[in-house]
């Protein structure tokens, strides 16, 4: 089928393959995974030392990943559509920002009322989830200031990337989902989380992604979950200390820990929504 001139389509009926006497006929010719490891083989050998510095780091850091969701001992590793519901739920947001609309998807399942993110950045999936639950109150907490980041309790990551500039929480500048979110000033190990006790439908956890302030924040999130709460942490297979530290608790938990194998995100929760 192809578009005419006028911007209408037409058919076009393709002459039947004829056969001339004598000439070999048309063979199946089925190929499998042994057919082609040769050749995968030799191309990731020969492209290891053709490819730039890059391209091989690339490669290094997936299977590292990989490696690391296969022998996680403490998550379990489940799939998007092991998620009851999901698959029928439609978000509105830019693709590239996967995850975050998994995030949103997963957020709508849940029926999430009120919502509090650990780490604000520039808004962008405070955003996104206050766009997708319309009815949803959201609170998110980053630091004060650039220069807070010199007397944070606890450590610090991606200070070269993340403190460059700061415009924390621009993206919801002007928008009709400003009037829904609370920003919330304050270094997160020694923030008061008391007035949000036992009331967060989902607690976001993507600040700092240090051993350290994972597990602080990881307490926090659990005075704050409501009783058919959930957790959602970000970068889990990306961030050793994120990883070591979800290993360690899923053990000890009431329920367990999932990876959602394709994003980057790890969620407990108290609802049956895993298959």
């Amino acid at each position: 089928m192809v578009a005419n001139r006028a911007g209408g389509r037409r058919l076009i009926e393709l002459p039947a393959r004829k056969w001339v006497v004598g000439s070999r006929a048309p063979q199946i010719r089925r190929v499998r995974n042994r057919h082609i490891v040769r050749n995968v083989i030799a191309g990731v050998f020969q492209n290891a030392f053709d490819a730039d510095h890059a391209v091989r780091r690339s490669l290094f850091k997936q299977m590292w990943i990989e490696l690391k969701r296969y022998g996680a001992r403490g998550v379990r590793n489940i799939e998007i559509a092991d998620i009851t519901g999901l698959h029928d739920v439609t978000v509105d947001g830019p693709i590239w920002r996967h995850d975050p609309l998994v995030l949103s998807a997963l957020s709508i399942v849940l029926r999430c009322e009120n919502v509090f993110e650990f780490g604000t950045y520039l808004g962008d999936t405070t955003w996104l989830l206050a766009h997708n639950l319309p009815n949803a109150r959201i609170s998110t907490l980053d630091l004060p200031a650039r220069r807070a980041a010199d007397s944070v309790v606890l450590e610090l990551t991606d200070r070269d990337e993340l403190f460059q500039r700061w415009d924390r929480g621009a993206r919801l500048a002007g928008t009709p989902e400003e009037e829904r979110v609370t920003l919330l000033r304050g270094d997160s190990a020694t923030f008061d989380f008391s007035p949000y006790s036992g009331s967060m439908d989902l607690v976001y956890i993507d600040a700092s992604h240090s051993y350290s302030y994972v597990a602080s924040d990881t307490d926090a999130a659990f005075g704050m979950l409501s009783e058919l709460g959930t957790i959602v942490w970000d970068d889990y297979t990306y961030y050793p200390g994120i990883y070591a530290y979800l290993n360690e608790i899923a053990p000890a938990l009431d329920r367990p820990i999932y990876h959602i194998v394709g994003t980057r995100l790890a969620l407990y929760t108290r609802r049956d929504i895993v298959a």
